[in-house]
């Protein structure tokens, strides 16, 4: 959340950028066709929802700072794709 009138830093995004190839799939899956914000580390999701404003609100609620996560779309494996 906001300290002293300031939000926090942006995180460092090195380990997601490692760990984010590894989230099982079969667990992604279960997100298809939804917002999702994954933690910086990109070990775990902490927030879905039908569009970035859902994850948003549901972040905040949790008194996670938006600027503390990945979001990302998880395609439905059924959508086209460009």
């Amino acid at each position: 959340m906001i300290v002293n009138g300031k939000a926090p830093a942006p995180p460092d995004l090195g380990l997601y950028q490692q760990n984010r190839p590894k989230f099982p799939r079969e667990e992604l899956l279960k997100y298809a066709g939804r917002h999702v914000a994954f933690s910086a580390d990109g070990t775990r999701i902490l927030a879905s929802g039908a569009d970035m404003d859902e994850v948003e609100r549901e972040l905040l609620a949790a008194g996670i700072h938006p600027s503390q996560v990945v979001g990302s779309y998880v395609p439905d494996p059924d959508e086209a794709t460009p």
